[in-house]
């Protein structure tokens, strides 16, 4: 990779009567790099030199990695199919942050190994958000979760491979500080009580009794599933419920609302209704 060339770099020499900008101390050469994202000290400004290679390992400059498709280096790897080059990008930053690594944001390319990886590197992670990883299943995104015991923020995005019941349980026991849960086009298994669907991943968010906001999307909970989440989340602030189609907020459900900011969006897509029960 371009990365490891980057270690050989030389020290620049400046024209006569101009600033050798390798030569500034450290600490400012990390303020300016600390401007810059993850990506863009990987790819350009940590490889100018050696003193800004040095630089650009300091931990403090890796506490939030952001790859997403908005980065143009992690979209040209996606459209090329280089996710192996996005992976070891990624145990780079993992590496360098020296364990403060706080904020992981990644799709596609994250899979089961790259989780674990971080896992074993992210003691302090307080937010992951995945988006449309299908090489992350339940056992590999388990084992990680236990490495997570600060989480406060965690969103799944149409992550087909990840769901049910006991994946949720596990994440409610790992991350007794999770406060924020979003749940995005997520597959929703459902068992048959009462000649009800009743969602069974409820349950295992119902374990999750820490949280203040939820938001959940194109999913079969029913007023049955969204009681027993309500039941065992006593600081629930704010719910968010998209395209939910067997939810009923009727009388009983707002008297279970009580206290809490309830948004609802309607199927017929344009109605979106707060309710300040």
């Amino acid at each position: 990779m371009a990365m490891a060339a980057g270690g050989d770099a030389g020290p620049s020499r400046a024209p006569p009567g101009s600033r050798n900008w390798s030569e500034l101390p450290l600490d400012a050469i990390a303020s300016v790099l600390a401007k810059l994202g993850a990506m863009d000290i990987l790819m350009g400004a940590g490889l100018v030199c050696r003193s800004w290679l040095r630089a650009a390992e300091e931990p403090s400059l890796w506490r939030h990695l952001d790859m997403l498709k908005h980065n143009k280096v992690v979209e040209k790897n996606l459209r090329c199919g280089e996710t192996g080059v996005l992976c070891a990008m990624a145990k780079k930053a993992a590496d360098r942050s020296g364990g403060q690594l706080e904020v992981f944001v990644g799709e596609e390319f994250v899979d089961d190994d790259l989780l674990k990886y971080i896992g074993a590197r992210a003691p302090s992670l307080r937010v992951l958000r995945l988006t449309s990883c299908p090489n992350i299943l339940n056992e590999g995104f388990m084992e990680a979760m236990n490495k997570f015991p600060l989480l406060e923020e965690l969103k799944l995005s149409a992550c087909q491979s990840i769901g049910g019941r006991a994946t949720y349980e596990a994440v409610g026991k790992a991350c007794g500080n999770l406060k924020r849960l979003e749940l995005k086009d997520q597959p929703w298994k459902y068992n048959y009580l009462h000649g009800d669907n009743y969602g069974e991943e409820a349950y295992g968010i119902a374990t999750m009794h820490g949280l203040r906001s939820l938001k959940i999307s194109r999913s079969n909970l029913t007023n049955k599933a969204l009681a027993a989440i309500l039941g065992n989340n006593p600081h629930l602030e704010s719910i968010d419920l998209y395209y939910c189609y067997n939810i009923n907020m009727d009388d009983a459900m707002r008297s279970k609302c009580a206290g809490i900011k309830v948004s609802v969006k309607w199927h017929n897509g344009s109605v979106v209704l707060p309710l300040n029960c």
